[in-house]
């Protein structure tokens, strides 16, 4: 008996030794979330039309684990809709209607482009971001690039708000008027200047947060939870 209680426990500490050895932190997990992002998003522009259906079908992967994790990704698919509905008339115009197939597959290679960054920023912390890119990049950077990926889900909350206080007002704005191009300035007018108010003031209050923290004062600052030892 005690002889067999003895192998087991040498058994469990192996395995639980192989399961340490093969299991990823989440600063590990994230930086091969990014590494896999800037691959998928690369291959969207430099992959031949033939390869597009097997970068789709791991896009498709991508977007299931997104929403299995609850995160929305009708914003992405509204500013998809959006840049079809603008690419197409033009390839009509310049190109006539034997290029609109050729119209498609750009829109379809700049959404593949943008799907992993959504999948990125849906599925990673900014902090843990942060933390990968002051591997290769100066603390400084680190922090915009990452700040700029976490600011992401919040200025689109902003701007879906400021959209329908606008339309509530009023303006000319709601996508049956937009079909008009002469409604188009008054989008501009009334939500993106707004929005890019919104985010400049936001920007302010981050850096005068980071200033107040002493950012800066040290050439590696740690990150949220700390991982470094003191």
């Amino acid at each position: 008996m005690w002889a067999n209680r003895h192998i087991r426990r040498g058994v469990n500490k192996r395995s639980d030794t192989i399961h340490s050895s093969f299991s990823l932190s989440a600063t590990q997990y994230c930086a091969v979330a990014l590494v896999l992002s800037l691959v998928l998003s690369s291959c969207a522009f430099f992959l031949p039309n033939s390869g597009l259906v097997w970068l789709v079908l791991v896009d498709i992967l991508l977007v299931i684990h997104g929403l299995y994790l609850k995160n929305k990704i009708t914003a992405l698919l509204k500013l998809g809709a959006a840049q079809l509905a603008l690419t197409l008339p033009l390839y009509y115009l310049l190109h006539g209607e034997a290029q609109l197939l050729e119209g498609v597959i750009v829109v379809l290679r700049v959404f593949l482009a943008m799907l992993p960054g959504w999948w990125l920023s849906s599925t990673q912390s900014p902090e843990r971001l942060g933390e990968v890119l002051s591997w290769g990049l100066p603390a400084k950077w680190a922090f915009v690039i990452a700040a700029s990926i976490g600011l992401l889900p919040y200025m689109l909350q902003e701007t879906k708000e400021i959209y329908a206080i606008q339309c509530l007002r009023g303006a000319n704005i709601t996508p049956k008027a937009l079909r008009n191009p002469k409604n188009w300035p008054e989008l501009i007018y009334c939500v993106v200047l707004p929005v890019l108010i919104q985010l400049l003031k936001l920007s302010k209050q981050m850096a005068k947060a980071a200033k107040l923290r002493h950012f800066g004062k040290v050439s590696q600052p740690t990150h949220w939870p700390s991982t470094r030892d003191d």
